[in-house]
């Protein structure tokens, strides 16, 4: 028992010394109803970092989000009901289109997301 609690700090002291690399891109980011929608999000991210985003709300089954229109300078990955996006090395602007497909309230639909970013 008292090896488990010391494994435990142990790790949560590693875990807090180090920055995270993924925190939530946006804080309020605008809902989306799965209606065939559109929604525009936009975010600041520090050149080099990375951001997890994620895309479900508490009525949503989320069954698949694809990327329409990839980043230029950045690079997005899509995790599950989420997306990874890394920022380049160097400031600049960045844009991508994802779409998500699933149910709302038990209503199929999809939404386009619209994300642009300032990285600074």
């Amino acid at each position: 028992m008292r090896g488990r609690i010391i494994v435990a700090v142990m790790l949560a002291i590693a875990l807090l010394s180090k920055p995270a690399s993924a925190g939530t891109c946006l804080s309020r980011a605008e809902g989306f109803e799965l209606n065939s929608d559109t929604v525009h999000w936009t975010f600041t991210i520090r050149a080099g970092s990375d951001c997890l985003q994620g895309l479900r709300a508490s009525t949503m089954l989320i069954d698949e989000v694809k990327i329409l229109d990839q980043p230029i300078g950045g690079n997005l990955t899509i995790s599950g009901p989420a997306f990874i996006y890394r920022a380049p090395p160097t400031a600049s602007g960045d844009r991508f289109r994802i779409q998500v497909i699933g149910q709302n309230r038990r209503i199929r639909g999809t939404s386009t997301i619209i994300v642009e970013i300032l990285v600074r």
